[in-house]
């Protein structure tokens, strides 16, 4: 049973945990700034509070490292875990900034930066999978047009806001992620729309709530993503693949199957879920059953701090784009957005 050593004992760090038992391996070691947490999740896990992270990550019994802290910590708690040489997967983003992204794959090379696991668990949902892969076996021919919606039932706290990194980088990181996994042709320009009007504290506050960029790849594909800090009816996260011979479709998974047929409810199926850990529990644990055999068999892991940073520079964009009001057209992740 692989020995982990957790970073964290916040509410993804929690996430993660179940995770690692479901997928048969254990919490060996935990370290988290806040006691009270740490002491809570060694609890439930049966783990060794560390007094500080350098001590939980070079425990002789551990093997791999899961970094599940603020995203602000991640690039020094990921230079510690490469200079140990241990395996280690990041929860998302790769780091609090772009310029931050940029510089730990420059400083740690492209080869060590591979062996990085980025928790984009999205890819490892069953249905978006199923689109992804679907899209690239040629089902629909030619790709045309690419749209994901991505819709939080409430916002966060807002204390959260000033710290988050802007919804760009902290919520549509993943659908940017998602959208380069599907995608076979480079991504040539983004366009950016955003407002704040679910909340209008989280404009005063300096980001958005409310939002869509249109991203062209080279080859003339239009990707659309939609993202809403508020969604009445559940997690609305559906994504749809439009080519030349079909469409394929990834849709909200229900409550149940149960469905009413009434004068006023004709055919009403069940409600969508309503927490992200219902509708993406499963591909927690995916992501950490892959991400244990990747570092079984020393291979580099199928979406790394490369992928991380190639998101970070979306998110980028799309920022750049929304300040300016105008298209950015992409020219590589060494693009100064400077105005």
């Amino acid at each position: 049973m692989t020995a982990i050593a957790l970073m964290g004992a916040g509410r993804m760090a929690r996430v993660h945990a179940a995770a690692i038992a479901a997928a048969g391996a254990r919490v060996a070691t935990i370290y988290d700034p806040v006691a009270q947490a740490a002491e809570a999740l060694a609890e439930t896990t049966g783990a060794r509070i560390a007094a500080s992270a350098a001590e939980a990550m070079a425990d002789p019994q551990v093997e791999a490292i899961m970094i599940a802290t603020s995203s602000d910590t991640h690039i020094e708690l990921l230079d510690h875990a490469v200079s140990l040489g241990k395996p280690v997967l990041c929860e998302k983003p790769l780091a609090a900034t772009f310029a931050e992204s940029r510089d730990f794959v420059a400083r740690v090379g492209e080869a060590a930066a591979r062996r990085v696991f980025l928790g984009f668990n999205r890819r490892f949902d069953r249905g978006h999978a199923s689109v992804r892969e679907g899209v690239h076996a040629g089902r629909i021919g030619r790709l045309e047009q690419l749209t994901i919606t991505s819709r939080d039932p409430a916002p966060p706290p807002l204390e959260y806001i000033p710290r988050s990194g802007g919804l760009f980088r902290d919520m549509m990181i993943h659908d940017f992620d998602m959208a380069r996994s599907i995608l076979s042709s480079d991504i040539v320009s983004v366009t950016a729309h955003g407002s704040s009007i679910v909340d209008p504290d989280i404009g005063r506050l300096g980001d958005i709530d409310t939002a869509s960029v249109t991203m062209l790849t080279r080859d003339g594909t239009i990707i659309n993503i939609l993202n809403s800090r508020r969604c009445a009816f559940g997690f609305d996260q559906r994504i749809e693949a439009f080519g030349e011979k079909g469409m394929l479709m990834s849709d909200n998974p229900r409550q149940s199957g149960f469905r009413a047929f009434t004068a006023e409810t004709p055919g009403t199926d069940a409600p969508i879920l309503e927490f992200f850990m219902e509708r993406y529990g499963p591909s927690y644990t995916a992501e950490i059953r892959l991400f244990l055999e990747c570092a079984r068999d020393g291979r580099d892991m199928p979406v790394n701090a490369i992928d991380g940073l190639m998101a970070a520079y979306l998110a980028e964009a799309a920022a750049a784009s929304l300040k300016r009001g105008a298209t950015v057209h992409l020219t590589g992740p060494d693009q100064d957005f400077a105005e």
